[in-house]
């Protein structure tokens, strides 16, 4: 038994595997407020001549969540424009080292993102939006949010990559993207 077959990353990855889930109820429950919210202040302006004040920053502030709630999951799922051309006709240990030289590279840009979506969330804490009065930190809390989703599973990741033998089998572990939905393993 190899330590990824271990029960230690088998709960890891049942952990993630259910905050992935959540995530993707997360963002099919901001599809569903954008929709009803955006199709009933349309019905309700030219069939009844009133509207839903709240519709456009709620709308809005979905639309945000649902970009960076997506990226999280497209980052785990490993969807995420990628070019393996390359990579593929390198020896596997290769392979491996530049993966884990490509995570810690996209570490430090989550970083940079994880500072400024902190700093944005710090000045935006006291500002009221215009309409609902919700803090102006909800929207740059998502940018801080998934830059730390995506820290922990970049970190994972090269877990999981240092572990994994340099086989032919084991490929698909280093690779950012895949090719294909069935490659993610």
């Amino acid at each position: 038994m190899t330590i990824l077959e271990s029960p230690f990353f088998r709960s890891v990855a049942a952990i993630t595997r259910a905050m992935e889930k959540a995530l993707t109820y997360m963002l099919g429950l901001c599809v569903l407020v954008m929709v009803l919210l955006v199709f009933g202040n349309v019905v309700l302006r030219y069939g009844f001549n009133s509207g839903i004040t709240i519709s456009e920053e709620v709308a809005r502030m979905s639309f945000v969540w649902l970009i960076f709630l997506g990226t999280v999951i497209a980052f785990r799922t490993k969807q995420h424009l990628g070019v393996n051309m390359l990579l593929d006709r390198l020896p596997i240990m290769l392979q491996k080292i530049i993966h884990i030289l490509r995570q810690l590279i996209i570490m430090w840009v989550l970083w940079l993102l994880m500072q400024g979506g902190w700093d944005q969330m710090v000045i935006g804490v006291n500002t009221a939006l215009p309409v609902t009065g919700w803090s102006q930190a909800l929207f740059s809390g998502m940018v801080w949010f998934s830059a730390v989703a995506m820290f922990v599973l970049a970190i994972g990741d090269i877990a999981i990559a240092i572990m994994t033998p340099a086989e032919r089998s084991y490929q698909y572990r280093f690779r950012t993207a895949v090719d294909h939905v069935d490659d993610a393993g």
